[in-house]
């Protein structure tokens, strides 16, 4: 399970997804949002079938700005804490 930080505030799951659909087996997204629902909290958690596909797209992404509402921070992705589909 990878933790992506900076991730623009306006991006929805849906548009993660599209984004990263060629980016290995993904299993699960989790992109928090506010309370009102309108904008995320600018990280999202992703878990992939296995390490090597979590691996290459820490090395494809990392410190890479994804395509939409332009931001000035690039991603910065890093293993979560705790590992897993079942955590």
């Amino acid at each position: 399970t990878l933790m992506v930080r900076n991730v623009p505030v306006m991006y929805t799951q849906e548009m993660l997804l599209e984004e990263w659909k060629h980016a290995g087996t993904i299993d699960f997204l989790h992109l928090p949002r506010t309370v009102n629902r309108k904008t995320n909290l600018s990280y999202a958690f992703i878990n992939f079938a296995s390490e090597a596909d979590a691996l290459a797209f820490q090395a494809a992404w990392h410190n890479k700005r994804v395509a939409q509402f332009t931001s000035r921070r690039k991603l910065s992705i890093s293993f979560a804490e705790v590992q897993g589909l079942q955590a």
